[in-house]
């Protein structure tokens, strides 16, 4: 068989290889990226898990430091409330007196078993070996025994006062034989056995008589005890200005206190019942007005009753009498002539004169003969003419005051005296006899100065 081949046959067969190999080299260059990208993914997927381990690790470190903190947190409240109850005091207490029962038993029963019966043999005496234990026993059970009265609330004196015999007894005992045989300090000390155990039982008991129920913290009662100082202090210093009050002012003191004791308790508070005091000392006729007042039905606050009571009995507002509204009247009379005559100085008069003799025209002064202000001239004369600086200013319409130099009229002398006899001296003034004769203040003023010279 002959294996000659065209051209064309061998150019296709190199174009088959060459695909085949084209085909190979890509699949060889995906399966490359593939393995790329698989070990990208692999350590993307290491440091993600990294992440997550070092964030859990981290959680774990957070609940073991909140469970650490929680378990110091605890302890503490458990010594806290260890100390406020006296837990370790009561526990060492309970031991003291029984590290003292143990130590006074022997010296107690050495005691007796040494004693002799006179003319007796020299033996033991036995049946004395009870005695330090019905001793020591008779003092547990007063010590119980003022447990239980302070939990039925009955009176611990006489249990007290068993303890400290007993106590007091053994302890005695003790320290002479413990002295024969030792000396002073081991007597002491012996003696000591029998008394500080249930002494200190005693006192143990009287602490929690004095804190049951108390479910105070340490510094709760602190601030308790700070705002009971702080009360004391206002307490105290309230009591010594009731002292002075007392001491300076006797009668209105009293009235406080019957204040006091007549409304009820924190109705009113002590400087309102002193003010009302006060009144009740200075003006008795309206405080007892008052009193009666407050008594009906409905009526209104202990204010409103005593300014209605003064109305009732003054006819005038709270403060206003008839002798305060006569000084006041009389007051505005008194300013009322002084500047009536401040406003007719003899430096005016005599301006006034000679305008009359430069404008025989003019009509009067500023007010006119009646008080009436006179019209304007027709070159506008000044507003504010002085002692002569106004003259050329005037307008030749203008004539000097008559009321300051006319003639007084003899009716209006006569109606001004019986003016004069009608009324109080200090309500004859010249803004009363300028309304009695309806003229000017100026010769209102000289009609009261000529009644006056007339009374004098």
């Amino acid at each position: 068989m002959s294996s000659y081949r065209s051209w064309e046959e061998r150019e296709a067969e190199a174009k088959k290889t060459r695909a085949e190999a084209g085909l190979l080299e890509a699949q060889a260059a995906a399966a490359s990226q593939s393995l790329v990208a698989g070990a990208a993914k692999t350590e993307t997927d290491k440091l993600a898990e990294q992440v997550k381990q070092a964030r859990l690790a981290k959680q774990l470190n957070a609940v073991q430091d909140d469970a650490a903190d929680e378990r110091r947190r605890r302890k503490a409240d458990r010594r806290e409330a260890s100390l406020d109850k006296g837990e370790t005091f009561k526990r060492l207490v309970t031991l003291i007196f029984i590290l003292g029962l143990l130590a006074s038993l022997p010296s107690l029963t050495m005691y007796f078993l040494g004693l002799r019966a006179e003319d007796g043999p020299d033996e033991p005496a036995l049946y004395l070996l009870t005695l330090p234990f019905f001793l020591e026993l008779l003092a547990f059970t007063s010590v119980k025994g003022t447990q239980w009265a302070v939990r039925k609330g009955f009176a611990r004196w006489p249990f007290w006062i068993m303890t400290g015999l007993l106590a007091g007894f053994a302890g005695y005992i003790n320290g002479s034989k413990g002295y024969e045989m030792f000396g002073t300090i081991a007597g002491l000390a012996l003696a000591a056995t029998s008394i500080v155990g249930p002494a200190l039982v005693e006192v143990r008991e009287f602490i929690e008589a004095r804190t049951a129920g108390d479910n105070r913290d340490a510094a709760q009662r602190a601030a308790d005890k700070a705002k009971a100082r702080q009360k004391h202090a206002e307490d105290k210093k309230l009591q010594q200005q009731d002292t002075e009050r007392r001491a300076m002012f006797p009668k209105e003191y009293e009235a406080y206190r019957r204040i006091l004791a007549s409304v009820p308790a924190g109705s009113m508070g002590r400087d309102e019942a002193w003010k009302e005091a006060g009144a009740a000392v200075r003006f008795p006729d309206v405080y007892d007005r008052m009193q009666a007042l407050i008594s009906l039905p409905g009526s209104a606050s202990r204010t409103e009753a005593f300014a209605a009571a003064w109305q009732d009995l003054y006819g005038a507002r709270l403060g206003v009498t008839a002798n305060v509204l006569h000084r006041r009247l009389s007051a505005e009379a008194e300013v009322a002539d002084v500047l009536a005559m401040a406003e007719m100085t003899p430096e005016r008069v005599a301006v006034e004169k000679l305008l009359d003799d430069l404008f025989p025209t003019w009509s009067g002064g500023e007010e006119g003969p009646t008080g009436a202000v006179p019209a304007k001239g027709p070159q506008g004369p000044s507003r504010t003419p002085g002692a002569l600086g106004g003259i050329g200013n005037r307008t030749s319409g203008r004539s000097p005051r008559t009321d300051a130099t006319e003639p007084l009229k003899t009716e209006d002398i006569e109606r001004a005296k019986k003016l004069r006899a009608a009324v109080p001296a200090a309500q004859f003034s010249t803004p009363a006899v300028a309304k009695l004769l309806g003229r000017s203040k100026v010769y209102a003023r000289r009609v009261r100065d000529a009644v006056e010279s007339e009374q004098s």
